[in-house]
């Protein structure tokens, strides 16, 4: 697991005054439970096909989940 964690924040109002809402955690594709160790910085995401597609470690989609084992 990472050794912090990201989030996802949605920002309203206007300079000078703006609110901050988090919306939820962001999932790294090397902390998915979805993508599997590829080559090198890469990995295959199987969210997006049965063979799965390729993707970078540090890249992520609305679909990320946290893996349960660590």
């Amino acid at each position: 697991m990472s050794e912090y964690s990201e989030y996802i924040v949605r920002e309203t109002g206007y300079p000078g005054a703006v609110k901050q809402e988090v919306i939820g955690e962001l999932v790294r594709c090397k902390d998915c439970k979805h993508s599997h160790p590829w080559y090198a910085d890469r990995r295959t995401c199987v969210m997006w096909s049965e063979t799965g597609v390729s993707v970078f470690n540090d890249g992520f989609c609305s679909y990320g989940e946290r893996k349960d084992d660590e």
